[in-house]
C-alpha cells in the first residue's frame, strides 16, 4: 500500500511514474485471495478502517469503484467471555470511557501488533484519541473484498494513468546507475531518476547499508467456513478476553484476526489453534456446531514490534540517493495501513521536492 500511495500521489502531481513489484499482484499484505480449500474468497490482511484514516480514504474517494469501502457507522459491538455483550459509540468519547480499562489490551494489540505491556503507550494513545468522534470514528468495512473496494481501485487508477507495472520483479542491488533484478534485468537510472523503496523492512535493510534491521511480529489469521453468522447480522464483534480479537463475517467466511502473535503462535500449532478459537467463539455465535473447514494464515512479519525502544529506530524516508516508503518508517503513526498510505505520500512529496530542486 505505500507503493501503490506513491505512486498515486506522484501521477497525480503528472511525474512520470513506473512500478516494479516483486509479487504477482500488488498490494502487499493488504490482498484477497479464493481459497480452493474453503471454496471461498477471503481477505487477508486488515479488514477494519476508520474514518481517521483520512489519507486512505482521500485517496480511495478519487478513484471511482463500484465496490467503495462500505459505512456501518460508529457502534462497536464487543463480547466478553461469559458471552454477555457491550457497545460504545465511537461519536461519543466519553461514555466509551468506562470500558478502557478492559478494551485497552484488545485495542492496543490490534493498533499496535505489540504485547500491550511493551507496546509504545504514547504512540497507540495518540492514534486512539484521533478515532473518536463523529467523523473520525465511523467504521468502514471492505466489500466483497479488500481487493475490490482498496487495492484494484488505485490499480485501476494507475493504469487508466498509463502507469506501467512489472511483475516478478524482485530487487537485488541498488547501484548509482541502474537498478539490478533477481531475473538479472537492469533499469539504467540517470540524473533525473528518483527510486521510492516499497518493501518490508528486512529487504530495505539487505539493501540499503544504514537501514537497520527491526524485530517484527506476527499476525494470524483463521477463517471459518459456515453457515453461522455472528449475532444479529453484525458484520464485525471484537472479543474482550479471548484468544481472537475481531471477527469478521463476509462471503459465509467468519474470519479472526489474532494480533500481536508470536508467543500464542510458539505453543500451539495451526489446528490446535483453530480448534481453541472456535470453541471460544460457540458462546458468542451460541452454537455447538463442530469445527468447520478453515485456513489458518499467518504473517510472520507483519509489522515492526512496536516498542518504544524500536520505534525509536524506525528510518526516516531518506536514506542517500533511495527514498523509503513502508509502514515501518518513521511516520508518527503505528504500522497500519493509514501509515503505510502516509508514507507512500511522504516519499513522494520528497521526490517532488527533488524534481522542483532540480
Amino acid at each position: 500500500m505505500a507503493g501503490l500511495s506513491a505512486a498515486y500521489t506522484l501521477t497525480q502531481a503528472g511525474a512520470s511514474v513506473a512500478v516494479y513489484e516483486s509479487a504477482a499482484r500488488v498490494g502487499g499484505r493488504c490482498h484477497s485471495f479464493f481459497d480452493k480449500q474453503l471454496n471461498a474468497l477471503i481477505d487477508n490482511g486488515t479488514h477494519l478502517m476508520l474514518g481517521a484514516n483520512t489519507a486512505l480514504l482521500k485517496m480511495l474517494s478519487a478513484c471511482p469503484t463500484k465496490t467503495p469501502l462500505k459505512n456501518i457507522g460508529n457502534t462497536f459491538t464487543f463480547y466478553q467471555k461469559d458471552g454477555t455483550p457491550f457497545q460504545i459509540d465511537t461519536a461519543k468519547p466519553l461514555p466509551a470511557l468506562k470500558h478502557l480499562r478492559k478494551l485497552y489490551p484488545l485495542l492496543c494489540e490490534s493498533v499496535m501488533n505489540t504485547p500491550a505491556k511493551q507496546a509504545d503507550t504514547m504512540m497507540f494513545l495518540k492514534t486512539a484519541m484521533k478515532c473518536f468522534g463523529k467523523r473520525n470514528g465511523e467504521i468502514f468495512l471492505a466489500y466483497p473484498s479488500l481487493a475490490d473496494s482498496v487495492v484494484n481501485p488505485l490499480v485501476n487508477f494507475l493504469k487508466n494513468k498509463n502507469v506501467p507495472m512489472f511483475f516478478g520483479k524482485t530487487l537485488n542491488k541498488i547501484e548509482k546507475d541502474k537498478l539490478t533484478f533477481s531475473d538479472q534485468t537492469e533499469i539504467p537510472l540517470t540524473d533525473k531518476d528518483a527510486v521510492i523503496l516499497a518493501v518490508l523492512p528486512s529487504a530495505a535493510a539487505r539493501l540499503i547499508n544504514n537501514v537497520a534491521s527491526l524485530p517484527c511480529q506476527p499476525i494470524a489469521n483463521i477463517h471459518f467456513k459456515t453457515d453461522v453468522l455472528l449475532p444479529n447480522g453484525l458484520p464485525v464483534v471484537g472479543l474482550v478476553g479471548f484468544t481472537g480479537h475481531w471477527v469478521f463475517s463476509k462471503n459465509g467466511v467468519l474470519s479472526v484476526t489474532i494480533s500481536a502473535a508470536e508467543e500464542l503462535l510458539k505453543k500451539h500449532p495451526a489446528e490446535e489453534l483453530a480448534n481453541i478459537v472456535w470453541r471460544e467463539l460457540q458462546s458468542v455465535l451460541k452454537t455447538d456446531a463442530p469445527l468447520p473447514p478453515y485456513r489458518v494464515i499467518i504473517e510472520q512479519r507483519a509489522t515492526l514490534l512496536q516498542t518504544k525502544a524500536v520505534d525509536s529506530r524506525r528510518p526516516s524516508a531518506l536514506s542517500d540517493s533511495i527514498v523509503l516508503a513502508g509502514d515501518y518508517t518513521k511516520t508518527g503513526f503505528p504500522c497500519t495501513i493509514e501509515g503505510a498510505v502516509r508514507s507512500g505520500i511522504t516519499a513522494a512529496e520528497a521526490v517532488l521536492k527533488r524534481i522542483a530542486e532540480s
